[in-house]
């Protein structure tokens, strides 16, 4: 290949993800080929000398500057190891820059490179301290490889710092002792690092030292099948001898000590304590002999300090400081100029003079101090270890139980959690040591939450391995109590079981009787990665099969109907490689449901149906199959149907912000607009924009008759987003319900600019306010207009007023009544014989308008009653709407608008009481609004 070929090929190299035709690579690059074939596409059989391969090279400047993993800009690498790769990255949204941590890909299908992956998230994620490197976030790759997210340390680290150092003590042992601090508050959690070293000690813009690498962690009471096949545990030269030669039973705290000791050593000396041609002869040395003295090499070193060193790196873990903390007061002594524990300078003076005056008696006196001596210790060293013993035992098998989530009433429920506390907390115990502790004071928002943020700051009190939640509901006359049980560190669900009992206290009890060994023996278990859903399921385990799941999904959630036809090609595929993938078949069932938002299609509606229902066959507890038969069942209009799928999601999978949206829609759709709010609210909690769901919040307000709060939300819509109509749009309305028609218009005046794309919202609301004016010409306009724009005829929009319906009644206002009774019988057949049937309040108060319009006022009335049962909840539109002018003096339509707003005052006050409710729960808590 000569020059030019090499420049033309290397310049045509542009970042986008293909796979090459030539070799089958999947890289990022041009053309459809990857770098190799790339590179070997020259004209001609030149050879390029290297200087000239560097110089093309150089020319061509390649980035990738669009890779993004999860809710992260990747920026650059900047550290790479064995098992995993760190990348500066930025967040999304809050743009903060952090480091970002995953497993190498060749490494993600290793059970034991995962095992050991999620024992350096739980690690460190059960610490909070202040010199230890925190978590921000745990999650998973579109193709499966999990990662997590930490504070960015912008100081380098200190094997990187250590020439500067040496010649400042002071600040070694300042930065030293504070890493002692951190180790000690691991040792506390139970948590061993056992693999201290420069390297893992970074430093943040103030020079502030941040333990980090948890990879070899290890708590102090389980043994690991991951730690026993690894050959050796840690970095030789900072390891202590036992951690390298024995079990990983055997290890204790001291080794992290010991290599404290030698991190320490290496700082003042400038070299590790041991060195060697091989990692073999350097752990060969450390079992053999003893450290050198560190004046031995460095001649003025304090004294002191090569005491505190010696110490450290005793070979006999019993000779070693007794724990982390006596490490750390030892050099804070140093730093403030006082004398050290490990070698005090007054006393052996003293006693040393004292000995000399009075041989006999201090020979008498040692002996029986001697004797009293080891007793003692021996006392107070089984004691010690009794004590951390069961305290790692507990923490090993520890539990963190929120406050269960009401499904009837959208609130906490705290009593039934204590009482489910109490009750596990004894069984356990039966079983050995155990910890499970009732988390008081809670955000209303962390009651069985599927969010880890919330999680995580819930369980940072208590520091407890795993996290109970669960919720509760009436189902006929029996209770239905689900509880979850989710992994601190990730999330991740291990273990789900749902009960029905009498509400009972003693029937609760009887029922729970047998939860405490499936918990136990989970808490048991080394690994944890086959309890989740996913681990179960064929269609993740197969990698073939996998991409097609992952690419399905990833196109289920762009706009257009190609896309989505991609999507449900991809999954079909996934289906034929795996048939009893369930999470393919609810992809599947969601893109088909998905698709029918954009076109009409019963066969794809009956296939979404079939497809979700033989989901839950594969997998019952599955939550995103439940999820897609809500949304068919709602397509369907089977409201009351598509509320039970809606609660099996939450008792599956637990809240969170889209089946909580969609619950608070249906409910809507229901004409429970009480309910409604306490799941929007939910919603609005973690959503990802600010004001997402405060226009539907508004709707709820008007059917319930409450201006000042629809008004408030609909402006708080308006203010966060304003690219958005729906805010203010709901503003004219609120001011069209109350008469104000001139206000109403002025609003829409103002805004009616915004209008954009195919939104007919906009048009929708100027047309119907003229309308209900009565401004004749102006409405028929308008609607006409719309009618030629938008073949959903209006149905769904403010106060159900169809294009027809609307066209109909205006041309009779026009004098043209021929026509318009026309106009009107065509509307109210369509609506009779539409595809998707009859079923709700909207449905019949379309049909009474229609019918009322058309002079058949005892129709009309009958069908406003069906309404009513059928969930419709707005008393103010007929009151307005010109289509039901034929019933004005009717005494019966009178009657019917007096008991329709009698109703709605009810379900006010209820939904009234029910915030009051939920902001005690949100004070009590001291979360924010």
């Amino acid at each position: 290949m000569n020059l030019a070929g090499l420049t033309d090929s290397l310049a045509a190299w542009r970042s986008d993800a293909a796979a090459c035709p030539e070799c089958g690579a999947n890289v990022e690059v041009g053309h459809g080929l990857c770098l190799g074939c790339l590179l070997g596409i020259g004209d001609g059989d030149d050879q390029l000398t290297g200087e000239e391969f560097r110089a093309a090279l150089s020319a061509v400047a390649v980035a990738d500057t669009h890779w993004r993993l999860g809710n992260y800009e990747v920026l650059e690498e900047i550290g790479r190891g064995g098992m995993g790769v760190i990348y500066r990255a930025r967040q999304r949204h809050s743009r903060r820059i952090v480091a970002l941590k995953r497993i190498l890909s060749y490494h993600s299908d290793s059970r034991e490179t995962l095992a050991r992956f999620r024992r350096e998230t739980e690690a460190a994620a059960s610490l909070d301290h202040p010199h230890i490197l925190p978590i921000y976030e745990v999650g998973e790759s579109d193709d499966g490889v999990p990662y997590f997210s930490m504070k960015y340390a912008s100081g380098g680290n200190l094997q990187e710092v250590s020439p500067a150092l040496r010649a400042d003590p002071r600040e070694i042992v300042r930065l030293i002792a504070k890493v002692t601090r951190a180790v000690q508050e691991a040792h506390r959690q139970g948590i061993l690092h056992r693999d201290l070293k420069p390297g893992n000690i970074l430093l943040d813009g103030n020079g502030e030292p941040l333990v980090t690498d948890f990879g070899l962690a290890k708590w102090l009471d389980a043994s690991s099948d991951l730690t026993r096949s690894l050959t050796i545990f840690g970095t030789p030269g900072y390891i202590a001898p036992e951690q390298a030669e024995g079990p990983s039973a055997e290890v204790t705290a001291s080794a992290d000590i010991y290599s404290i000791g030698a991190i320490l050593f290496d700082l003042l000396a400038g070299r590790p304590p041991f060195l060697g041609e091989h990692a073999l002869a350097v752990i060969r040395q450390a079992s053999t002999n003893s450290a050198p003295k560190l004046r031995s090499l460095v001649r003025h070193a304090d004294r002191d300090l090569e005491t505190v060193c010696a110490r450290c790196l005793e070979r006999e873990p019993q000779a070693r400081y007794a724990s982390a903390a006596d490490l750390a007061e030892d050099l804070e002594r140093w730093l403030e100029g006082r004398s050290i524990v490990a070698r005090p300078l007054a006393f052996p003076t003293r006693l040393s003079r004292w000995s000399r005056r009075k041989p006999a008696l201090a020979a008498s006196l040692a002996g029986l101090f001697l004797l009293g001596g080891v007793i003692l210790v021996r006392q107070l060293e089984s004691r010690r270890l009794a004590a951390t013993v069961l305290a790692n035992q507990e923490a090993t098998f520890s539990i963190a139980a929120l406050p269960l989530l009401d499904l009837d009433q959208g609130t906490p429920d705290p009593v039934l959690a204590e009482a489910i506390t109490i009750a596990l907390r004894e069984d356990l115990r039966q079983l050995g040591p155990a910890r499970v502790t009732l988390l008081g004071e809670t955000s209303p928002f962390w009651a069985d939450t599927a969010n880890v943020d919330d999680l995580r700051e819930a369980n940072r009190s208590s520091h407890s391995r795993t996290i109970l939640t669960g919720s509760k509901r009436v189902v006929g006359d029996k209770l239905r109590i689900s509880l979850r049980l989710l992994s601190a560190g990730t999330g991740e669900p291990l273990f789900a079981r749902s009960v029905e009992t009498s509400p009972d206290p003693a029937a609760i009890r009887g029922a729970l009787q047998g939860l405490a060994r499936p918990l136990h023996d989970i808490l048991n278990a080394k690994d944890w990665s086959a309890l989740s859903i996913r681990g179960r399921d064929p269609g993740w385990r197969d990698e073939r099969a996998r991409e097609f799941i992952v690419a399905g999904r990833q196109l289920m959630f762009r706009d257009g109907t190609a896309n989505l036809d991609r999507s449900i090609r991809c999954l079909e595929e996934a289906i034929k490689l795996q048939p009893k993938s369930a999470s393919a078949h609810a992809y599947l069932a969601a893109t088909c449901g998905g698709r029918m938002h954009l076109q009409w299609d019963s066969q794809l509606l009956a296939r979404a149906e079939h497809e979700a229902r033989l989901a839950l066959a594969l997998e019952p507890e599955l939550p995103d199959a439940h999820r897609s038969l809500a949304g068919v069942l709602g397509q369907k209009e089977e409201f009351a149907a598509a509320v039970q799928e809606q609660l099996r999601a939450i008792e599956t999978g637990g809240a969170e912000e889209f089946v909580c949206s969609l619950l608070g829609q249906t409910y809507i759709s229901l004409g429970q607009p009480a309910r409604a709010l306490q799941w929007l609210g939910l919603a609005r909690h973690w959503a990802s924009r600010p004001g997402d769901y405060d226009a539907l919040i508004g709707n709820c307000w008007v059917q319930l008759g409450d201006d000042a709060r629809a008004e408030k939300a609909f402006r708080r819509a308006a203010e966060l987003q304003p690219q958005a109509s729906d805010g203010w749009i709901g503003l004219s309305f609120l001011r069209l319900l109350q008469g104000q028609f001139a206000a109403a218009r002025a609003i829409v005046a103002a805004n009616q600019s915004e209008e954009k794309g195919s939104d007919t919202h906009p048009a929708e609301i100027a047309a119907q306010i003229a309308f209900f004016e009565r401004r004749v010409e102006e409405a028929e306009r308008l609607y006409r207009a719309l009618a030629e724009r938008d073949p959903h005829n209006g149905i769904g929009c403010w106060a159900e007023v169809s294009y027809d319906s609307a066209l109909g009644r205006l041309e009779q206002m026009a004098n043209r009544e021929a026509a318009g009774l026309t106009t009107l019988r065509e509307a109210r057949a369509k609506e009779l014989h539409s595809p998707s049937g009859v079923h709700s309040g909207a449905d019949f108060y379309r049909l009474a308008a229609l019918s009322a319009s058309l002079g058949e006022k005892s129709v009309a009335l009958d069908y406003l009653n069906n309404a009513v049962e059928a969930g419709w909840s707005d008393a103010r539109s007929p009151r307005l709407d010109p289509r039901f002018d034929s019933l004005r003096d009717d005494d019966r339509f009178r009657e019917f608008l007096v008991k329709l707003s009698a109703r709605i005052d009810f379900m006010r006050k209820a939904a009234l009481e029910q915030s009051a409710v939920f902001a005690a729960h949100r004070a009590a808590g001291a979360v924010k609004p």
